[in-house]
């Protein structure tokens, strides 16, 4: 069933989502706010898109006239992600297109300036119970049709020198992640560690990486997500709107 909810915060946007399928997390808001394209990176992507969540957010932080492209696989999730930029009249600054990324990117040499990405976190293992799970949401979460290495490769093809990759993943792949990021030439210049409460183990990370930039990896305030009795912490409550 699509339903129409609110984008947190954000009084001008609202978002189609079909229950059955992926609908968009935190995790999406945050690495939206994590990084705000300057006004000289006027070419986006965001790859894995989805429902465009992440697009919409940063529509609202970019020059008139930029232009951002979200890829997807998922013809379904396409055509949510498509209603969703006309549900909010942002065709001119952002379209959407069905495409394995790993096809995508093979004309698209030095073409972007930023690219964002909420990607699947789960490796497919032998015991990976994928059957159990809905169509829709299996190449959302597990690495069926993307995994981590093809991902940052892509994003090494489709940037520009001196491009930003951003990124939101599992604190448990974080050296994977600094490995192929490192192996592709990217240097990390910003790790932020996400934390559901103060005194919890961490979750997810946000990473800021230049392709072919200088060494210099700094490690940002920590973000916690919740206070004790669950509401959001001021942190969070920040990145909602505008």
């Amino acid at each position: 069933m699509k339903v129409v909810n609110d984008v947190l915060g954000y009084k001008n946007l609202k978002i189609y989502q079909e229950t059955d399928m992926f609908s968009f997390s935190l995790d999406s808001i945050l690495l939206a706010r994590f990084y705000k394209p300057k006004s000289k990176e006027k070419i986006i992507g965001d790859f894995g898109t989805n429902n465009a969540i992440i697009p919409l957010i940063v529509s609202n932080y970019i020059n008139k006239d930029s232009k951002i492209y979200g890829i997807d696989i998922q013809k379904e999730a396409v055509k949510i992600a498509k209603e969703n930029v006309e549900l909010n009249n942002l065709q001119e600054k952002i379209e959407i297109i069905n495409q394995d990324i790993n096809e995508y990117v093979k004309d698209k040499n030095n073409f972007f300036d930023v690219i964002y990405s909420n990607p699947p976190y789960f490796k497919v293992q032998q015991d990976s119970n994928l059957n159990k799970k809905s169509d829709f949401l299996i190449p959302a979460r597990h690495e069926t049709h993307l995994k981590l290495e093809q991902l940052i490769y892509s994003a090494k093809v489709a940037l520009k020198n001196g491009g930003r990759f951003v990124m939101v993943h599992l604190i448990e792949r974080m050296d994977e992640i600094i490995y192929l990021l490192k192996k592709n030439n990217f240097a990390v210049k910003n790790i932020q560690v996400v934390y559901s409460k103060e005194k919890q183990d961490a979750k997810k990370i946000l990473i800021d990486a230049i392709n072919d930039g200088n060494e210099g990896m700094k490690f940002l305030p920590p973000l916690y997500v919740h206070k004790d009795n669950g509401d959001y912490t001021e942190q969070v409550l920040e990145m909602f709107g505008d």
